[in-house]
Protein backbone atom coordinates (compact mmCIF):
# COMPACT_ATOMS: atom_id res chain seq x y z
CA UNK A 1 0.00 0.00 0.00
CA UNK A 2 1.54 3.34 -1.00
CA UNK A 3 1.94 6.04 1.62
CA UNK A 4 -0.19 9.14 1.20
CA UNK A 5 1.34 11.67 -1.17
CA UNK A 6 0.99 15.36 -0.32
CA UNK A 7 -0.49 17.83 -2.77
CA UNK A 8 2.77 19.79 -2.90
CA UNK A 9 4.73 16.64 -3.72
CA UNK A 10 2.47 15.86 -6.66
CA UNK A 11 2.78 19.40 -7.99
CA UNK A 12 6.58 19.10 -7.95
CA UNK A 13 6.56 16.30 -10.50
CA UNK A 14 8.51 17.29 -13.63
CA UNK A 15 6.58 18.17 -16.75
CA UNK A 16 6.31 15.54 -19.49
CA UNK A 17 7.17 17.66 -22.52
CA UNK A 18 6.61 14.80 -24.98
CA UNK A 19 3.00 14.48 -23.83
CA UNK A 20 2.51 18.25 -23.69
CA UNK A 21 3.74 18.75 -27.25
CA UNK A 22 1.86 15.74 -28.63
CA UNK A 23 -1.46 16.62 -26.95
CA UNK A 24 -1.08 20.22 -28.14
CA UNK A 25 -0.18 19.41 -31.76
CA UNK A 26 -2.75 16.68 -32.43
CA UNK A 27 -5.80 18.97 -32.06
CA UNK A 28 -4.10 21.54 -34.33
CA UNK A 29 -3.40 18.93 -37.02
CA UNK A 30 -6.69 17.14 -36.48
CA UNK A 31 -8.95 20.19 -36.71
CA UNK A 32 -7.77 23.51 -38.30
CA UNK A 33 -5.05 21.95 -40.48
CA UNK A 34 -7.45 19.19 -41.60
CA UNK A 35 -10.15 21.75 -42.50
CA UNK A 36 -7.65 23.91 -44.38
CA UNK A 37 -6.13 20.96 -46.28
CA UNK A 38 -9.55 19.52 -47.15
CA UNK A 39 -10.66 22.92 -48.42
CA UNK A 40 -7.61 23.09 -50.72
CA UNK A 41 -7.68 19.49 -52.03
CA UNK A 42 -11.38 18.59 -51.86
CA UNK A 43 -13.60 16.39 -49.74
CA UNK A 44 -14.40 12.73 -50.47
CA UNK A 45 -16.65 10.30 -48.61
CA UNK A 46 -13.83 7.85 -47.81
CA UNK A 47 -12.23 10.42 -45.51
CA UNK A 48 -14.89 10.49 -42.73
CA UNK A 49 -15.55 6.76 -43.28
CA UNK A 50 -11.87 6.06 -42.56
CA UNK A 51 -11.94 8.27 -39.47
CA UNK A 52 -15.17 6.72 -38.14
CA UNK A 53 -14.02 3.14 -38.79
CA UNK A 54 -10.74 3.65 -36.98
CA UNK A 55 -12.51 5.48 -34.16
CA UNK A 56 -14.82 2.49 -33.65
CA UNK A 57 -12.17 -0.26 -33.69
CA UNK A 58 -9.72 1.75 -31.58
CA UNK A 59 -12.40 3.01 -29.17
CA UNK A 60 -13.84 -0.47 -28.63
CA UNK A 61 -10.34 -1.83 -28.05
CA UNK A 62 -9.87 0.69 -25.24
CA UNK A 63 -13.34 0.29 -23.69
CA UNK A 64 -14.00 -3.43 -24.13
CA UNK A 65 -10.31 -4.40 -24.13
CA UNK A 66 -8.03 -2.16 -22.06
CA UNK A 67 -10.79 -1.30 -19.59
CA UNK A 68 -13.29 -4.11 -19.14
CA UNK A 69 -11.07 -7.09 -20.02
CA UNK A 70 -7.51 -6.26 -18.97
CA UNK A 71 -8.03 -3.74 -16.14
CA UNK A 72 -11.10 -5.34 -14.56
CA UNK A 73 -11.16 -8.92 -15.88
CA UNK A 74 -14.95 -8.75 -16.18
CA UNK A 75 -15.00 -11.56 -18.77
CA UNK A 76 -12.69 -13.99 -20.55
CA UNK A 77 -11.81 -13.92 -24.25
CA UNK A 78 -9.67 -15.76 -26.78
CA UNK A 79 -6.02 -14.98 -27.50
CA UNK A 80 -7.01 -13.69 -30.93
CA UNK A 81 -9.39 -11.13 -29.41
CA UNK A 82 -6.72 -10.12 -26.88
CA UNK A 83 -4.26 -9.57 -29.74
CA UNK A 84 -6.87 -7.43 -31.53
CA UNK A 85 -7.29 -5.32 -28.38
CA UNK A 86 -3.52 -5.04 -27.94
CA UNK A 87 -2.86 -3.85 -31.51
CA UNK A 88 -5.77 -1.46 -31.97
CA UNK A 89 -5.70 -0.31 -28.34
CA UNK A 90 -2.11 0.83 -28.82
CA UNK A 91 -3.32 3.10 -31.64
CA UNK A 92 -5.35 5.11 -29.09
CA UNK A 93 -2.04 6.61 -27.88
CA UNK A 94 -2.99 6.13 -24.23
CA UNK A 95 0.01 4.01 -23.23
CA UNK A 96 0.48 0.25 -23.07
CA UNK A 97 -2.02 -2.14 -21.52
CA UNK A 98 0.21 -2.52 -18.45
CA UNK A 99 0.57 1.18 -17.73
CA UNK A 100 -3.05 2.02 -18.61
CA UNK A 101 -4.43 -0.76 -16.40
CA UNK A 102 -2.08 0.11 -13.54
CA UNK A 103 -3.20 3.74 -13.55
CA UNK A 104 -6.84 2.76 -13.81
CA UNK A 105 -6.64 0.30 -10.93
CA UNK A 106 -4.92 3.01 -8.90
CA UNK A 107 -7.83 5.32 -9.74
CA UNK A 108 -10.37 2.81 -8.41
CA UNK A 109 -8.36 2.01 -5.28
CA UNK A 110 -7.77 5.68 -4.35
CA UNK A 111 -10.58 7.55 -6.10
CA UNK A 112 -10.81 11.25 -5.17
CA UNK A 113 -7.57 11.14 -3.17
CA UNK A 114 -3.98 12.25 -3.90
CA UNK A 115 -3.03 8.78 -5.12
CA UNK A 116 -5.78 8.90 -7.76
CA UNK A 117 -3.86 9.82 -10.97
CA UNK A 118 -6.79 11.81 -12.36
CA UNK A 119 -8.20 13.03 -9.07
CA UNK A 120 -11.29 15.15 -9.81
CA UNK A 121 -10.88 17.08 -6.54
CA UNK A 122 -7.92 18.85 -8.18
CA UNK A 123 -10.26 20.30 -10.79
CA UNK A 124 -12.07 19.41 -13.99
CA UNK A 125 -9.15 20.12 -16.31
CA UNK A 126 -6.65 18.26 -14.14
CA UNK A 127 -8.81 15.12 -14.36
CA UNK A 128 -9.47 15.67 -18.06
CA UNK A 129 -5.95 16.20 -19.42
CA UNK A 130 -3.50 18.17 -17.24
CA UNK A 131 -2.53 15.11 -15.17
CA UNK A 132 -0.94 13.67 -18.34
CA UNK A 133 1.35 16.72 -18.58
CA UNK A 134 3.35 15.57 -15.53
CA UNK A 135 5.60 12.58 -14.96
CA UNK A 136 4.47 10.44 -12.05
CA UNK A 137 7.09 7.98 -10.71
CA UNK A 138 4.38 5.95 -8.97
CA UNK A 139 2.96 5.00 -12.38
CA UNK A 140 6.15 3.08 -13.25
CA UNK A 141 5.98 0.60 -10.38
CA UNK A 142 3.32 -1.70 -11.89
CA UNK A 143 2.88 -3.48 -8.56
CA UNK A 144 -0.87 -3.74 -9.06
CA UNK A 145 -0.77 -5.49 -12.47
CA UNK A 146 1.29 -8.57 -11.65
CA UNK A 147 -1.48 -10.75 -13.08
CA UNK A 148 -1.19 -8.96 -16.43
CA UNK A 149 2.58 -9.34 -16.44
CA UNK A 150 2.00 -13.09 -16.79
CA UNK A 151 0.08 -12.56 -20.04
CA UNK A 152 2.49 -12.90 -23.03
CA UNK A 153 0.30 -10.72 -25.27
CA UNK A 154 0.33 -7.92 -22.69
CA UNK A 155 4.10 -8.09 -22.18
CA UNK A 156 4.67 -8.23 -25.97
CA UNK A 157 2.52 -5.15 -26.48
CA UNK A 158 4.26 -3.34 -23.61
CA UNK A 159 7.65 -4.00 -25.20
CA UNK A 160 6.61 -3.03 -28.74
CA UNK A 161 4.00 -0.40 -27.86
CA UNK A 162 5.58 2.51 -29.74
CA UNK A 163 6.29 0.61 -33.00
CA UNK A 164 2.73 -0.77 -32.97
CA UNK A 165 1.39 2.72 -32.36
CA UNK A 166 3.42 4.26 -35.18
CA UNK A 167 2.86 1.47 -37.73
CA UNK A 168 -0.84 1.07 -37.00
CA UNK A 169 -2.00 4.45 -35.77
CA UNK A 170 -0.26 6.44 -38.49
CA UNK A 171 0.86 3.85 -41.06
CA UNK A 172 -2.59 2.37 -41.72
CA UNK A 173 -4.37 5.69 -42.44
CA UNK A 174 -1.38 6.84 -44.52
CA UNK A 175 -1.55 3.64 -46.58
CA UNK A 176 -5.32 3.86 -47.05
CA UNK A 177 -4.98 7.49 -48.08
CA UNK A 178 -2.29 6.47 -50.59
CA UNK A 179 -4.74 3.93 -52.09
CA UNK A 180 -7.21 6.76 -52.66
CA UNK A 181 -4.50 9.04 -54.06
CA UNK A 182 -4.24 11.34 -51.05
CA UNK A 183 -1.99 9.97 -48.26
CA UNK A 184 -1.90 13.27 -46.35
CA UNK A 185 -5.71 13.32 -46.15
CA UNK A 186 -5.62 9.75 -44.90
CA UNK A 187 -3.14 10.70 -42.18
CA UNK A 188 -5.14 13.77 -41.14
CA UNK A 189 -8.57 12.06 -41.10
CA UNK A 190 -7.66 8.53 -39.99
CA UNK A 191 -4.70 9.55 -37.84
CA UNK A 192 -4.85 12.93 -36.15
CA UNK A 193 -8.61 13.62 -36.16
CA UNK A 194 -9.33 10.12 -34.91
CA UNK A 195 -6.71 10.46 -32.13
CA UNK A 196 -8.24 13.74 -30.95
CA UNK A 197 -11.75 12.23 -30.83
CA UNK A 198 -10.61 9.04 -29.06
CA UNK A 199 -8.57 11.02 -26.56
CA UNK A 200 -11.19 13.49 -25.48
CA UNK A 201 -14.14 11.09 -25.45
CA UNK A 202 -12.06 8.90 -23.13
CA UNK A 203 -10.91 11.87 -21.07
CA UNK A 204 -14.54 12.92 -20.52
CA UNK A 205 -15.03 9.75 -18.47
CA UNK A 206 -12.37 10.97 -16.03
CA UNK A 207 -13.63 14.56 -15.92
CA UNK A 208 -17.28 15.04 -16.93
CA UNK A 209 -18.47 11.68 -15.54
CA UNK A 210 -16.98 12.72 -12.18
CA UNK A 211 -18.62 16.15 -12.29
CA UNK A 212 -22.06 16.08 -13.93
CA UNK A 213 -24.72 13.39 -13.56
CA UNK A 214 -26.40 11.23 -10.94
CA UNK A 215 -24.66 9.42 -8.08
CA UNK A 216 -27.18 6.64 -8.41
CA UNK A 217 -25.26 3.87 -6.66
CA UNK A 218 -22.75 5.54 -4.36
CA UNK A 219 -22.69 9.08 -3.00
CA UNK A 220 -19.37 8.63 -1.19
CA UNK A 221 -17.34 8.99 -4.42
CA UNK A 222 -17.55 11.52 -7.24
CA UNK A 223 -18.39 9.04 -10.05
CA UNK A 224 -21.72 9.80 -11.75
CA UNK A 225 -24.01 8.28 -14.35
CA UNK A 226 -23.92 10.57 -17.39
CA UNK A 227 -25.75 9.43 -20.53
CA UNK A 228 -24.03 12.04 -22.73
CA UNK A 229 -20.59 10.67 -21.83
CA UNK A 230 -21.90 7.15 -22.46
CA UNK A 231 -23.02 8.27 -25.92
CA UNK A 232 -19.53 9.56 -26.72
CA UNK A 233 -17.50 6.75 -25.16
CA UNK A 234 -19.03 3.39 -26.14
CA UNK A 235 -21.08 3.20 -22.94
CA UNK A 236 -18.47 4.22 -20.37
CA UNK A 237 -20.55 7.10 -18.98
CA UNK A 238 -22.61 5.03 -16.52
CA UNK A 239 -19.82 5.72 -14.09
CA UNK A 240 -21.62 5.59 -10.75
CA UNK A 241 -22.62 2.01 -11.54
CA UNK A 242 -19.13 1.15 -12.73
CA UNK A 243 -17.42 2.44 -9.61
CA UNK A 244 -19.87 0.57 -7.39
CA UNK A 245 -19.68 -2.67 -9.41
CA UNK A 246 -16.36 -2.55 -11.35
CA UNK A 247 -16.31 -6.31 -11.99
CA UNK A 248 -19.49 -6.21 -14.09
CA UNK A 249 -18.82 -6.46 -17.84
CA UNK A 250 -21.63 -3.95 -18.42
CA UNK A 251 -21.80 -0.25 -17.64
CA UNK A 252 -25.34 0.36 -18.86
CA UNK A 253 -27.44 -2.40 -17.29
CA UNK A 254 -30.86 -1.59 -18.79
CA UNK A 255 -31.67 -2.87 -22.27
CA UNK A 256 -32.02 0.68 -23.61
CA UNK A 257 -28.80 2.02 -22.06
CA UNK A 258 -26.31 3.03 -24.75
CA UNK A 259 -23.42 0.63 -24.18
CA UNK A 260 -21.82 -0.58 -27.46
CA UNK A 261 -18.91 -2.15 -25.56
CA UNK A 262 -21.40 -4.38 -23.74
CA UNK A 263 -23.05 -5.36 -27.03
CA UNK A 264 -19.65 -6.05 -28.60
CA UNK A 265 -18.67 -8.35 -25.71
CA UNK A 266 -21.98 -10.19 -25.97
CA UNK A 267 -21.40 -10.63 -29.70
CA UNK A 268 -17.98 -12.10 -28.96
CA UNK A 269 -19.67 -14.59 -26.62
CA UNK A 270 -22.26 -15.43 -29.28
CA UNK A 271 -19.49 -16.44 -31.71
CA UNK A 272 -17.64 -18.25 -28.90
CA UNK A 273 -14.74 -15.82 -28.67
CA UNK A 274 -15.66 -14.72 -25.14
CA UNK A 275 -16.96 -16.45 -22.05
CA UNK A 276 -17.63 -16.06 -18.33
CA UNK A 277 -19.30 -12.67 -18.67
CA UNK A 278 -19.54 -11.44 -15.09
CA UNK A 279 -22.71 -9.65 -13.99
CA UNK A 280 -23.82 -8.33 -10.64
CA UNK A 281 -26.87 -9.99 -9.09
CA UNK A 282 -29.90 -7.81 -10.01
CA UNK A 283 -31.30 -7.82 -6.44
CA UNK A 284 -27.96 -6.49 -5.15
CA UNK A 285 -28.04 -3.68 -7.72
CA UNK A 286 -31.56 -2.72 -6.68
CA UNK A 287 -30.67 -2.94 -2.99
CA UNK A 288 -27.86 -0.45 -3.46
CA UNK A 289 -30.01 1.83 -5.59
CA UNK A 290 -32.79 1.72 -2.97
CA UNK A 291 -30.35 2.61 -0.19
CA UNK A 292 -29.19 5.73 -2.03
CA UNK A 293 -32.77 6.72 -2.94
CA UNK A 294 -34.02 6.28 0.64
CA UNK A 295 -31.23 8.52 1.90
CA UNK A 296 -32.54 11.31 -0.34
CA UNK A 297 -36.12 10.71 0.78
CA UNK A 298 -35.43 10.54 4.53
CA UNK A 299 -36.65 14.12 5.09
CA UNK A 300 -39.95 13.39 3.38
CA UNK A 301 -40.39 10.23 5.42
CA UNK A 302 -39.99 12.26 8.62
CA UNK A 303 -42.61 14.79 7.44
CA UNK A 304 -45.37 12.16 7.76
CA UNK A 305 -47.49 11.47 10.81
CA UNK A 306 -46.03 8.90 13.22
CA UNK A 307 -48.46 6.22 12.05
CA UNK A 308 -47.63 6.85 8.39
CA UNK A 309 -43.89 6.88 9.17
CA UNK A 310 -44.27 3.45 10.78
CA UNK A 311 -46.20 2.17 7.75
CA UNK A 312 -43.65 3.53 5.25
CA UNK A 313 -40.73 2.11 7.20
CA UNK A 314 -42.54 -1.23 7.29
CA UNK A 315 -42.72 -1.16 3.47
CA UNK A 316 -39.00 -0.31 3.33
CA UNK A 317 -38.12 -3.18 5.66
CA UNK A 318 -40.29 -5.57 3.64
CA UNK A 319 -38.55 -4.41 0.45
CA UNK A 320 -35.13 -4.97 2.02
CA UNK A 321 -36.10 -8.46 3.20
CA UNK A 322 -37.48 -9.33 -0.23
CA UNK A 323 -34.31 -8.08 -1.93
CA UNK A 324 -32.24 -10.20 0.49
CA UNK A 325 -34.33 -13.28 -0.26
CA UNK A 326 -34.17 -12.62 -4.01
CA UNK A 327 -30.39 -12.25 -3.83
CA UNK A 328 -30.05 -15.58 -1.98
CA UNK A 329 -32.26 -17.31 -4.56
CA UNK A 330 -30.36 -15.70 -7.45
CA UNK A 331 -27.05 -17.04 -6.15
CA UNK A 332 -28.57 -20.47 -5.50
CA UNK A 333 -29.96 -20.55 -9.04
CA UNK A 334 -26.57 -19.56 -10.48
CA UNK A 335 -24.93 -22.48 -8.67
CA UNK A 336 -27.62 -24.92 -9.81
CA UNK A 337 -27.24 -23.78 -13.39
CA UNK A 338 -23.45 -24.24 -13.27
CA UNK A 339 -23.96 -27.76 -11.92
CA UNK A 340 -26.35 -28.62 -14.77
CA UNK A 341 -29.40 -28.94 -12.50
CA UNK A 342 -31.75 -27.45 -15.11
CA UNK A 343 -35.09 -28.38 -13.47
CA UNK A 344 -34.12 -27.12 -10.02
CA UNK A 345 -32.56 -24.01 -11.53
CA UNK A 346 -35.82 -23.11 -13.29
CA UNK A 347 -37.79 -23.51 -10.07
CA UNK A 348 -35.30 -21.35 -8.18
CA UNK A 349 -35.38 -18.76 -10.97
CA UNK A 350 -39.18 -18.53 -10.73
CA UNK A 351 -39.00 -18.13 -6.94
CA UNK A 352 -36.31 -15.46 -7.34
CA UNK A 353 -38.42 -13.55 -9.88
CA UNK A 354 -41.42 -13.64 -7.54
CA UNK A 355 -39.44 -12.23 -4.59
CA UNK A 356 -37.88 -9.54 -6.79
CA UNK A 357 -41.33 -8.46 -8.02
CA UNK A 358 -42.50 -8.36 -4.40
CA UNK A 359 -39.57 -6.14 -3.42
CA UNK A 360 -40.30 -3.78 -6.30
CA UNK A 361 -43.97 -3.56 -5.28
CA UNK A 362 -43.02 -2.65 -1.71
CA UNK A 363 -40.61 -0.01 -2.95
CA UNK A 364 -43.27 1.39 -5.31
CA UNK A 365 -45.63 1.75 -2.35
CA UNK A 366 -43.02 3.81 -0.51
CA UNK A 367 -42.32 6.07 -3.48
CA UNK A 368 -46.05 6.53 -4.20
CA UNK A 369 -46.75 7.57 -0.62
CA UNK A 370 -43.81 9.95 -0.49
CA UNK A 371 -44.89 11.78 -3.63
CA UNK A 372 -47.95 12.95 -1.68
CA UNK A 373 -45.81 14.45 1.07
CA UNK A 374 -44.58 18.05 0.69
CA UNK A 375 -40.84 18.44 0.81
CA UNK A 376 -37.83 19.44 -1.20
CA UNK A 377 -36.45 16.92 -3.62
CA UNK A 378 -32.69 16.28 -3.62
CA UNK A 379 -30.95 19.33 -5.03
CA UNK A 380 -34.20 21.32 -4.98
Amino acid sequence: MPTELSESDRRQHPKDWVNIIFLTLTPILGLPVLIWYTYLTGFELWMPVLSLTMFVVVGLSVCAGYHRFFAHKSYECSKGVQLFFAIFGAMAVQNSILRWSSGHRMHHSHVDSDWDPYNITRGFWWAHIIWIFFKDPSQKRLDNVKDLQKNPIVTWQHRWYKPILMAGGFGIPLLIGFMFGNPIAGLLWGGFLRIVIVHHTTFFVNSLAHTVGFQTYNESVSARDNWAVALLSFGEGYHSFHHRFPGDFRNGIRWFDWDPAKWFIRTLKLVRLASDLRITAPPLIEQVRMKVAMKHLETRIANNTPSRVAEIRSHIENARNSFDAALTLWRKGAEERMQGMSNRWKETRNAYSMRLRQARRELSCVLRDLRKVPGRSPGG
